[in-house]
């Protein structure tokens, strides 16, 4: 019989006392001031091992006992076959304890880079319609506050390049309806695509186009992006990273105020646009066109961008990699 030293607790009151613990047939045998107490193992609480924190050992009737040294904890229980589980045998290794940082860091990747995009995927053809119509109209509302100015071009262009837009889009069934609404702002060329079909072109878009069709090439890929829900994608994604930051770091509000203008105006991941290039190819080719005026229009958009400083400025092309891979795409 192996007799182990403790403090004790019994569950009425906070003062302590000194107990002794052992063994019998099985059973744990608490022997107090207060007289002697029994209890089956199974319905015993034993703490694990933590830095120099004393161990527990909680009772099912609210009572519990401490015990400062570890190795003659160990061993009592050792004598009671209760053995340590698995994961206090593998965190006493250092080994263990760095293959399973390496492991989680990887499930943690592999959710974010695959888990994610797919719950995305799944999610936003679900959400309803009218929540989406309302996120496009307050974010556009929010861009005219905060970035955007009425458009500079004179009605009659304006008009040009939509009825070249209506022409290509009424060539292919199935697209997404659309409302395209021109502004300026001192932000370089720029087409940007809400959720809800809400397209927005920049003057200095229409101005870096060698004709309207140019300029429907970009518009073709913005609703690419409404065709395939890019923007939606995104947002659920950001808003569960997000959310998830939040919770840990303890403000979940600040964070996700203003979110969704700020993942809306954030450029689109490298699949994104290969996925919207394909959707714009496809209506021009429905047109009677090919992808060549689209190709142009990026080609003229990278150059642009290559000759501005990039600040803080919100370019089309700032985080759309491999340009020159796209056109050759496009372009074959």
């Amino acid at each position: 019989m192996r007799t182990l030293s403790v403090v004790f607790y019994d569950g009425r009151s906070a003062r302590q006392q000194t107990a002794e613990l052992h063994w019998d047939d099985g059973e744990i045998v608490v022997c107090s001031a207060a007289g002697e107490r029994r209890f089956g193992k199974g319905g015993v609480d034993f703490s694990e091992p933590l830095a120099g924190a004393p161990r527990r050992v909680g009772f099912p009737d609210g009572s519990s006992a401490e015990i400062a040294d570890h190795a003659a904890f160990d061993q009592w229980l050792a004598a009671g076959g209760i053995r340590p589980s698995v994961v206090v045998v593998l965190q006493n290794h250092w080994r263990w304890g760095v293959s399973a940082l390496l492991l989680l860091a990887l499930l943690i990747a592999t959710a974010y880079l695959y888990g994610l995009p797919a719950l995305a995927k799944a999610v936003a053809p679900r959400l309803p319609p009218a929540w989406i119509e309302t996120l496009s109209t307050q974010t556009l509302q929010a861009f005219d506050q905060q970035m955007l100015q009425p458009s500079k071009l004179p009605s009659v262009r304006q008009a040009a390049v939509a009825t070249r837009w209506a022409e290509i889009h009424a060539k292919q069934p199935g697209l997404p309806a659309y409302r395209l609404h021109f502004r300026s702002a001192n932000i370089g060329p720029n087409a940007i695509a809400l959720p809800g079909g809400e397209i927005i072109v920049l003057d200095a878009l229409v101005a870096l186009a060698a004709d309207d069709t140019e300029v429907a090439a970009v518009i073709a890929h913005e609703l690419g992006h409404v065709t395939h829900q890019h923007g939606l994608r995104q947002l659920i994604q950001s808003s569960i990273v997000s959310f998830i930051v939040g919770s840990y770091f303890g403000d979940v509000s600040s964070i996700i105020t203003g979110l969704g203008t700020l993942v809306l105006s954030s450029g689109y991941s490298r699949d994104f646009e290969r996925e919207a290039d394909a959707a714009a190819a496809a209506t021009l080719n429905a047109a009677g066109l090919n992808a060549e005026p689209l190709a142009r229009m990026l080609e003229k958009l990278a150059k642009q961008h290559a000759e501005t400083e990039e600040g803080g400025h919100w370019k089309l092309l700032s985080s759309h990699p491999d340009t020159a891979e796209r056109v050759r795409q496009l372009r074959r």
